[in-house]
């Protein structure tokens, strides 16, 4: 009778084990894949003078699926884009005069207000090792866009889907540990010749 209800927990461990990852691992692999974009991005863009940049377009480019998402700053240089996937982004802001890229990507939380500020710097002679090519634009960048404050904020790790799979997952391993040890004879092992 011992030996079949050691066996039968160890059944149930398994069971529960397997519930579990069978429950909960779709969930979360269909939800990386239909993720509603919630993220947003606030900011601000100055001359190389320290005034606000009115009418500047911005270039946001999600590096992971290749989109492009654009908007324009009002007359204090402000932006904001919304609805963004979280995920990195690279950034350019275009003006009359051409176009300047940012010599930093932005980590873009989900669910997060993020916060962005540029000051547009065209190259000069010193500045020419920070010419690159935006993958969302086809002409030459003509100077930089140096980030001045950046805040990406937003849900931490262990809120995410992740980490609370993680969370879930060590709270059945643990509860499954404390329930292995109800039995006074110890479970035969399993023995394949």
């Amino acid at each position: 009778m011992i030996k079949r209800t050691a066996q039968n927990n160890w059944t149930a461990k398994c069971l529960l084990l397997a519930t579990f990852f069978v429950q909960f691992s779709p969930a979360l692999a269909a939800e990386e894949e239909t993720a509603v974009p919630n993220s947003q991005i606030r900011g601000k863009v100055v001359g190389a003078d320290g005034q606000p940049a009115n009418g500047i377009e911005i270039l946001a480019y999600h590096l992971a699926t290749e989109e492009l998402v654009r908007t324009t700053t009002d007359v204090k240089g402000r932006f904001e884009l919304n609805g963004l996937k979280y995920g990195y982004y690279d950034f350019a802001a275009r003006s009359a005069d051409g176009l300047f890229v940012a010599d930093q990507v932005a980590n873009v939380s989900p669910t997060g207000k993020n916060a962005i500020e540029f000051r547009l710097h065209s190259f000069s002679s010193a500045t020419q090792a920070d010419r690159r090519a935006f993958p969302g634009a086809e002409e030459s960048p003509i100077g930089v866009a140096r980030v001045t404050n950046q805040r990406m904020v937003g849900e931490s790790f262990w809120r995410s889907p992740k980490g609370i799979s993680i969370f879930a997952g060590g709270g059945a391993l643990a509860l499954l540990a404390l329930a292995g040890g109800s039995s006074s004879e110890p479970a035969a092992s399993p023995f394949i010749p």
